[in-house]
């Protein structure tokens, strides 16, 4: 019996032991890169069909993003149907009002009958480019070190001061929040990305008030396609007075933003500079907020077999 006691408080100890010595998973909150998802329906339109058959053209969208989308704010565009695939819509809008990271998909009718009237001697592969064009937004909050000093008991001035999941869901994204002391003038670099990616070339991004029938049926538009890479970003500092913020990019090295809001460039990556001298002995914690406001474009394809009849 004493042997046996002896084996179970031993036991019980490896078990505390492990339990104590084990590492706790922590969970890391994974952002969705996404504005609005689209995929051709199962079978509409079907992988092969044939000359005069009819077949129909459907797609689902869903809003993977953390930003509302109104009904009629998001376009939708279908190309590469050419002049002999008839009974198809263009261009479609969303009816339903996309919610955020909404799990409900609005089903498009691009067409109900479409039909390839040419006679064809042999199997013709037609592409088909569903594009979409709609506004969305990215708002990212991080706590910032106040202080002239590169270390203090509440805060430090150097590390990373993005946290996981401080960005909102959409598809551009603050990568990177850092901080530098020169003197008593405090500095905060942010970085701006596009992380959407699109499945056939790079997901294209432009002024919120670029055309979207300007930018996608006409494809030439210089005027709207000088918007493209363009974002509008607003910094707020809460009530804290005395902050400065400028813009930098490769084709414009440094440009003030008008107060606390402007046009960033991203060539690929943007930089917002945000600058503050401090007082001595001031250190405290500052909650900083940066939105972006931008108008996203992106594309998926599908492929059919037209077979001779």
């Amino acid at each position: 019996m004493k042997t046996i006691a002896i084996f179970m408080l031993g036991m019980m100890a490896l078990l505390v032991l492990g339990i104590e010595g084990c590492p706790q998973t922590q969970t890391t909150a994974t952002v969705s890169t996404q504005g609005i998802s689209m995929s051709f329906v199962d079978n509409a339109p079907p992988a092969s069909v044939s000359v005069n058959q009819e077949f129909p053209i459907y797609v689902d969208i869903l809003n993977k993003g953390g930003s509302y989308i109104n009904p009629g704010a998001a376009m939708f565009y279908l190309s590469g149907i050419g002049y002999n695939l008839q009974n198809v819509a263009k261009s479609v809008k969303n009816t339903q009002l996309l919610s955020k990271e909404s799990a409900f998909p609005e089903r498009l009718y691009f067409a109900k009958a479409a039909k390839w009237t040419t006679a064809l001697e042999n199997t013709f592969p037609l592409y088909l480019i569903l594009t979409s064009c709609y506004n969305y937004g990215t708002v990212a909050q991080v706590d910032v070190c106040v202080s002239n000093k590169n270390s203090t008991n509440l805060c430090s001035i150097s590390g990373e001061k993005l946290k996981s999941g401080a960005n909102s869901a959409a598809p551009l994204q603050i990568t990177s929040v850092s901080e530098s002391l020169d003197g008593n003038k405090l500095q905060v670099a942010i970085l701006v990305e596009n992380k959407g990616v699109s499945e056939i070339t790079a997901s294209h991004v432009y002024l919120a008030d670029a055309d979207c029938d300007k930018l996608l049926q006409a494809g030439d538009n210089l005027e709207e396609l000088q918007k493209e890479n363009k974002v509008k970003v607003t910094v707020k500092t809460g009530a804290e007075p005395g902050w400065a913020c400028r813009l930098q990019s490769a084709s414009a090295p440094f440009s003030q933003i008008n107060g606390l809001e402007g046009v960033i460039t991203l060539e690929p990556v943007g930089k917002i500079i945000c600058e503050k001298t401090v007082k001595n002995e001031e250190t405290h914690v500052m909650p900083l907020t940066v939105s972006l406001l931008y108008r996203y474009v992106d594309s998926v394809t599908k492929t059919i077999r037209i077979n001779p009849a």
